[in-house]
């Protein structure tokens, strides 16, 4: 017999120790019995149980249909134990949402970083096949195609992604997708990694938003430059003077902060952004003529981060390329719907551009394992 199973005489067996339940355990418990116990006493107390006459409507069901209605007008502790349970979530646990996950410093991240979104994206061999198809139908044109692959903020900024990390499939497909799409000959720089190095330093991306900050929008800008000039220059196209100005900073929410749902308790969320505003501008004189031939040699082809003004992407280009740009971008649509679009559109034609730059998210690439 082991000696731990032995007791001797006149000893009494130790009581074996509780083990308590961790806080992640009781709390959500405790403060969904709370919520449910304030609703029955509500549901006692309220006014609708008492001011709708019950005589001739028990029987048939129209009472109750009348008592929910008036329940539910009345009934103001539904909104705010959500929020209050979004704010434990937050404040205790350090999460968001299955839509946000929320990183070190109040970073947010879109789950969408972590898993391409199924809607929008394509596999990376189809996406190959179209981008290709693309740059056929443009240089038959005589149009040449570049593409803007935009990292995600995850990928710049990994440091501030505390407890979570990219899955490998993930981590690795922006330098997969960008060596295949140069492999067609296509000019891409990288532009992940100088955001990543330049990231130390300043918030290339906004802490409660999917997108780029003006900042980084511009980084961006300045490395697309270096690959589009040489080719405005060889086809000796219209140049035009732009300059970029602030006008001060602005207090911006970003489309993350919806996911974390605070409501009244939003001040104890993560804070919102502090966005410094720009404007781009033609410098001089660039003419009044309405039946003046429009020569715009860059098209802007892409999703929200050349369509939203805030961060002005198109703004940047235009000043670091010294060349009007259209853009033709749309939000919500993805990559590959505004593109299909242009290409059936007649402003392909009028103005015919030197230049479409086609700005691609990563993360609306799927691995191929999908």
């Amino acid at each position: 017999m082991r000696s731990s199973d032995a007791a001797g005489p006149g000893r009494a067996r130790a009581p074996a120790a509780r083990r308590h339940p961790p806080l992640a355990v009781w709390l959500p418990a405790a403060f969904l019995v709370g919520v449910m116990a304030l609703g029955l006493v509500l549901t006692a107390l309220d006014p609708a149980a008492v001011r709708l006459n019950p005589w001739g409507g028990l029987r048939d069901g129209t009472w109750a249909a009348r008592y929910q209605l008036a329940y539910e007008d009345g009934l103001g502790i539904r909104g705010l134990a959500v929020s209050t349970w979004a704010l434990i979530r937050y404040r205790l646990f350090g999460e968001g949402s299955p839509e946000v996950l929320v990183g070190r410093d109040g970073w947010l991240f879109s789950a969408e970083e972590f898993r391409p979104p199924d809607d929008l994206s394509l596999p990376l061999s189809t996406a190959l096949d179209r981008i290709r198809a693309t740059r056929d139908a443009l240089e038959g044109r005589g149009i040449e195609l570049a593409i803007a692959l935009v990292p995600t903020k995850a990928l710049v900024y990994e440091d501030r992604l505390g407890r979570y990390s990219l899955p490998s499939e993930v981590a690795g497909l922006y330098e997969a997708a960008l060596e295949r799409i140069q492999a067609l000959g296509i000019p891409a720089p990288d532009l992940l990694t100088p955001l990543r190095n330049a990231s130390r330093d300043r918030d290339l991306y906004l802490r409660t938003d999917t997108h780029w900050s003006p900042a980084g929008a511009r980084l961006a800008a300045r490395l697309l430059a270096r690959t589009l000039r040489p080719i405005l220059d060889e086809r000796h196209s219209s140049r035009t003077e732009f300059t970029t100005r602030s006008t001060g900073t602005r207090e911006v929410s970003g489309d993350l902060l919806k996911f974390v749902a605070l409501g009244p308790w939003a001040r104890l969320g993560p804070r919102p952004d502090s966005v410094e505003i720009v404007t781009t501008e033609a410098a001089g004189d660039v003419g009044d003529d309405l039946f003046e031939e429009l020569d715009i040699p860059v098209t802007l082809v892409g999703t929200s981060y050349s369509a939203g003004g805030l961060w002005n992407f198109e703004g940047a280009l235009k000043d670091l390329l010294e060349a009007d740009v259209l853009n033709v971008a749309a939000e919500g649509k993805g990559p590959f719907a505004p593109m299909a679009a242009y290409l059936a559109s007649p402003a392909i034609e009028d103005p015919r551009p030197d230049v479409v730059l086609w700005e691609i998210p990563v993360r609306y690439l799927a691995p191929e394992s999908r």
